[in-house]
C-alpha cells in the first residue's frame, strides 16, 4: 500500500503503510501541509481504502467533493462515534486473524479470497481535535475518550490495515500526547519554526533546510528533502 509523496534529488519519495503504518506531518501556515495530507489522501481512496476525516475548521478545507467520497467528522460526539467503530473492526479483524493464523491484512486477504479494505482516519490540525484549553469538565471527558481511541489505534492498527495520518502546525507539547505521537513513525515536516521542526522531527532540520519562502517542500524525519506532488482535487 506505498503512497507517493513528491521527488527528491534522488527519485521519489514514498511510504509504504503495510510496513509503516501511521503518519504525522507538520508545517506552518502555507508550507502545503493540507495540500500533502489531501494528495495522500486521494492516493488512499484510488487504492480501495475507506477514508475518515475529522475536519473542525468550518469545512474550507473539504469542499463537497470530498464529503461524497468520505466520511467527515465535524463534530466531537461524532468523531467519537467513529473512532468507536474503528476499534471495533480492529477488534473484529484480530479475531479473523486469530481464526484463520494470518500476521495480518495482506495475508488474510490472500488466504481467504477476500477484500477487506484498509482504513485510514486524517485529519489536518490535531490541534481542532484535542486542544483542551478552556473546555467543559463534560468536553474534557469526552476529548479523553478520543485520544484513548487513537492511541488504541496507533498502538494497534498496523496488522490490522488501520491507519492514522495526522497533522498539525501548532507547536504545543500538550496537544499531541506521547501515546500516540510515539506511534507515528512516519515524519514529514514543512516549512517549520525550531520548537515545531523538533516536535514534528525531534530535531531542527526543517528549520535549518527548508526556506522561509518555499511552498511544498519538506523534509522526512531521515533527513530526505522533497518537493511534494501537485495535488489535483478535480482527480478525486
Amino acid at each position: 500500500f506505498v503512497l507517493v509523496l513528491g521527488e527528491s534529488l534522488l527519485g521519489p519519495v514514498t511510504v509504504n503503510l503495510a510496513n509503516i503504518p501511521h503518519i504525522l506531518l507538520g508545517g506552518s501556515t502555507g508550507s502545503g501541509k493540507s495540500v500533502l495530507l489531501k494528495l495522500l489522501l486521494m492516493q488512499a481512496l484510488h487504492k480501495g481504502a475507506e477514508v475518515y476525516i475529522a475536519d473542525f475548521k468550518g469545512g474550507v478545507d473539504f469542499p463537497k467533493v470530498w464529503h461524497k467520497k468520505c466520511h467527515i467528522c465535524i463534530r466531537e460526539d461524532t468523531l467519537l462515534y467513529v473512532l468507536n467503530q474503528l476499534a471495533a473492526v480492529l477488534e473484529y479483524r484480530k479475531g479473523l486473524l486469530a481464526e484463520t493464523g494470518c500476521k495480518d491484512l495482506d495475508a488474510y486477504n490472500e488466504a481467504t479470497g477476500e477484500g477487506l479494505p484498509r482504513l485510514v482516519f486524517a485529519c489536518d490540525e490535531v490541534a481542532e481535535m484535542l486542544d483542551r484549553t478552556g473546555r467543559s469538565k463534560e468536553d474534557k471527558e469526552l476529548l479523553a475518550q478520543i485520544e484513548n481511541r487513537l492511541a488504541t489505534l496507533a498502538r494497534l492498527g498496523r496488522a490490522f490495515g488501520i491507519h492514522l495520518i495526522l497533522a498539525t502546525q501548532r507547536p504545543d507539547a500538550n496537544i499531541l500526547p506521547g501515546q500516540i505521537k510515539n506511534n507515528l513513525d512516519f515524519r514529514v515536516c514543512g516549512r517549520a519554526d525550531d520548537i515545531l521542526s523538533g516536535i514534528i522531527l525531534g530535531n531542527n532540520s526543517a528549520d535549518d533546510q527548508i526556506p522561509k519562502d518555499a511552498r511544498g517542500r519538506f523534509i522526512t524525519g531521515d533527513g530526505t528533502v522533497f518537493q511534494a506532488y501537485l495535488f489535483d482535487e478535480g482527480r478525486l
